[in-house]
């Protein structure tokens, strides 16, 4: 292995001067940012999503104030029908459908720590919740510093307000079910790799996949074409090469994905004593999935004037503000956005804004397009993929342009000074 692996040939100052900003907006929230489902009417700590986070909290809860052995699946507590999401020690029910693996770190952290009280694990929670924004926003600054280190991007500024101002990386960033950190590892490194000459790991790619499919199947072809986006467009060379380090990296992903069912599968036949087929353990782990990606259950039908209301609404919400009061872009404005960018640029457009342009795109529909019935369902779940899609990829067409108008700048600069000479 090279040794400058994960070399952090960029400039440092940058990346915690940037993360710090970003993560500031995280934590602080000065757009006032809420949803009021998520937190649940302000009873709960998530503002996007209290939901989810909960069966974390309360599994590690059960794990840690339970006389029983630790569960390798989440629970959900019987409150969670009313929408209670408090925890109880008894009336719960395991989860199958995903392994939601990050609460058996969480779990031995706390054990070692001695954490063996409901209220120090809410502070622990708290903590842990930092912690995800911390790392998120350092992996978010990491990878566009890189992209900037990659197209020689001298005037790269806006980053911080860029991240800290996306609406989706600020509800998600700290959520402890999702662990938004997860989402960019494999994609973050690649940078890493590919601007210090090197290829990218497959053994470490695989790795970080299978870490995230543990965690959890949702936006796993976000997740797929984000990370095979950051082997194509930090890649030199011509589309082949670029072509050829994509579909490597995405079969690589893919490849986690299956290790990860596998794993999943063993998991819920050992729950069970064994006494579960492994196709008795795979008909409870995807028992949802029929649902998910196959039916209309609860949702409008594609293309209906229902489904436009909807669509309507969601590109109606904020995608990028940094103040409660001050300018806002809805996601229907960085849609129409990024069209006229592809217009104005349509003849001298690059090959990295092509690449960016159609990940934006094509990362956006693919979830509506496999988990239809999922992403119409959750309505909240839009404003992350968003923000990691077509979000990302106008904040990195941002960043291009004004670079683009920055050169420009200096150059009549120059040759006004040149003629007054």
């Amino acid at each position: 292995m090279p040794k400058n692996l994960i070399s952090f040939n960029v400039d440092k100052c940058s990346i915690l001067i940037y993360a710090s900003i970003v993560l500031f907006f995280f934590i602080f929230n000065p757009q006032s940012l809420n949803f009021s489902y998520g937190d649940g009417g302000g009873r709960y700590a998530d503002k996007v999503d209290s939901f989810s986070e909960y069966i974390v909290r309360n599994t590690i809860k059960r794990n840690i104030l339970s006389k029983e052995d630790i569960s390798y699946l989440p629970v959900i507590t019987k409150g969670y029908s009313t929408g209670d999401y408090n925890y109880y020690g008894d009336g719960y029910v395991k989860y199958f459908s995903n392994m939601t693996l990050q609460t058996m770190p969480a779990t031995i952290i706390a054990k070692l720590l001695n954490i063996n009280t409901e209220r120090k694990l809410e502070a622990y929670f708290g903590l842990l919740r930092l912690a995800n924004g911390l790392v998120f926003s350092f992996l978010l600054c990491s990878f566009f510093l890189n992209f900037c280190k990659s197209q020689n991007i001298k005037n790269n500024f806006a980053i911080p307000i860029l991240i800290g101002g996306s609406a989706g990386f600020l509800f998600y960033s700290q959520n402890l079910y999702f662990v938004s950190a997860l989402m960019l590892m494999p994609a973050t490194l690649i940078s890493f790799q590919l601007i210090n000459g090197n290829k990218p790991s497959k053994k470490i790619v695989f790795l970080l996949g299978t870490m995230f499919f543990l965690k959890g199947y949702e936006f796993a072809t976000v997740f797929t074409l984000l990370t095979a986006f950051s082997a194509a467009v930090f890649s030199n060379g011509n589309w082949e090469d670029r072509i050829k380090a994509f579909l490597i990296v995405f079969g690589i992903i893919c490849l986690s994905f299956l290790f990860s069912i596998s794993i999943h599968i063993a998991i819920i036949s050992a729950d069970s004593g064994w006494i579960l087929s492994t196709k008795e353990s795979a008909d409870m782990a995807f028992a949802s999935l029929q649902i998910r990606t196959k039916s209309l259950n609860g949702v409008p039908f594609p293309l209906s004037s229902r489904f436009v209301d909807a669509m309507n609404e969601r590109w109606s919400a904020t995608a990028f503000s940094l103040t409660k009061d001050g300018m806002k872009l809805t996601e229907m404005n960085v849609i129409m956005l990024i069209g006229f960018f592809t217009i104005l640029r349509l003849r001298v457009m690059s090959n990295v804004e092509k690449i960016i342009i159609a990940y934006g795109v094509l990362g956006y529909l693919s979830w509506y397009l496999l988990a239809y019935q999922h992403i119409m369902w959750h309505r909240m779940y839009d404003w992350y993929i968003f923000s990691l899609t077509l979000g990302l990829s106008f904040s990195l067409l941002i960043i291009i342009y004004i670079n683009m108008m920055s050169e420009l700048f200096k150059k009549i600069l120059y040759k006004t000074d040149k003629k007054n000479e």
